[in-house]
């Protein structure tokens, strides 16, 4: 059976990208696009004396036409005539709508336009990408305009977990050879004496480079794509935007969020970030079980006190 590759639009043109980057995807693995258009419901306004409810008759209707048909030109544009992916419309919010969708068994990838200028596109933009890859069991690529080609320079930002290795993995499989992918390390920068900080620093960036390695045999990336590693310091999404930007690269992939609370904050700030303010393409990677268990492989070289339980 083939798989499904979701693509959520509002017929905008800041999604032309995201559905021609999910059409050269779903050529490649021989999956299937699945067009999803969501038409949020109309607001009740409250004037403080009772609701004013726009009811669902013909001027609702109207818009679920009008809505229904700039997608289907919107596809025939980007796909072309010869392609009939089936474009399905839902009523309800669109983060919602597009979460519920992407669980169903054959889905395999989310798939959003970033754009943050028109009134449409804050439906479908960067807060709605952020609320999918926070529930979405599957991983969510989010296209900014205009990059509608493959990446073929990626950036991982990982902290060693079986999260951030998944994200590298799922950045490999969507680069076009030949290619190349960084794997960054953001080291925090801590408030210690002088005396202890260059010890630790010591001690940190040995297993920084240890963990670099196993990091790079377990990926074992294919011919044509060069695998390079760095460690940065500092605010981890800063750091990972202005190192993107030096080495203009087009794809930054990462864990979406975590499962503890200080890995949510952290992990999820990060991710907020990157989707607010990054010019390229974003693979955000949902929590897996496995992403709990495993601790990041540089924390048994950190001071025990950095370490939270």
């Amino acid at each position: 059976m083939h798989k499904r590759i979701l693509v959520a639009t509002h017929g905008g043109p800041a999604v032309d990208a995201a559905l021609r980057v999910a059409n050269s995807i779903a050529a490649r693995q021989n999956d299937r696009v699945h067009v999803l258009a969501v038409l949020e419901p109309l607001p009740v306004f409250d004037a403080g004396f009772s609701p004013a409810i726009v009811p669902y008759d013909s001027f609702d209707r109207r818009r679920g036409d009008e809505l229904l048909q700039r997608v289907k030109d919107q596809a025939k544009t980007v796909f072309g005539s010869e392609n009939e992916w089936p474009i399905e419309m839902a009523v309800g919010s669109p983060s919602a709508e597009i979460t519920r969708a992407s669980r169903a068994e054959d889905v395999v990838l989310v798939v959003m336009g970033i754009g943050r200028h028109a009134p449409q596109d804050r439906l479908f933009g960067g807060e709605t990408a952020l609320k999918v890859s926070r529930h979405s069991p599957v991983p969510v690529l989010a296209v900014a305009p205009g990059r509608d080609q493959l990446p073929k320079k990626g950036l991982v930002g990982t902290d060693f977990s079986q999260s951030s290795f998944e994200a590298a993995r799922g950045a490999l499989r969507l680069l076009e050879s030949p290619a190349s992918l960084t794997l960054a390390h953001v080291r925090p920068e801590l408030d210690i004496p002088p005396v202890a900080y260059e010890e630790w620093q010591s001690s940190y960036a040995r297993g920084v480079e240890e963990s670099f390695t196993t990091l790079r045999a377990k990926l074992a990336a294919p011919k044509g794509v060069r695998v390079h590693t760095i460690t940065l310091a500092g605010d981890p999404a800063e750091q990972l935007l202005d190192y993107a930007a030096r080495d203009h690269s087009d794809l930054i992939a990462c864990g979406s969020h975590g499962h503890g609370f200080i890995e949510r904050m952290l992990v999820g700030s990060v991710a907020t970030k990157l989707l607010r303010s990054s010019p390229c393409t974003l693979l955000l990677i949902p929590a897996s079980v496995e992403a709990a268990e495993e601790a990041p492989a540089v924390a048994a070289h950190a001071s025990p006190e950095l370490v939270t339980p």
